[in-house]
């Protein structure tokens, strides 16, 4: 099984860490709601995940859908470069920014 940790750092900085994939992905979703819905502003730095896979990019695209609905400005940063990538042949990338 994977892991994945998700951290506040103060300010509505947030951290990932970890691997992000079909295991790991639905626990931290859970934690990653009650973020958003707790704050206004969030940023969330992605410098500690190890790996990533297409359940990574569901859920960053999932979490900006969410905060959006919901009044949150939420950013992310430090995508490793193969999410980046994904993220771009999915042309999705503009969905991150």
């Amino acid at each position: 099984m994977s892991e994945a940790s998700l951290q506040a750092s103060g300010d509505g900085r947030l951290e990932i860490a970890g691997t992000l994939d079909f295991s790991s992905v639905p626990g931290l979703w859970l934690q990653l709601q009650q973020q958003i819905a707790s704050h206004d502003r969030l940023s969330v730095s992605l410098q500690g995940v190890a790996s990533s896979n297409s359940a990574a990019l569901a859920l960053l695209l999932e979490a900006k859908d969410f905060a959006a609905a919901r009044g949150c400005e939420l950013g992310f940063s430090d995508l490793p470069q193969g999410l980046t990538d994904l993220a771009a042949l999915s042309n999705a990338l503009p969905l991150l920014s």
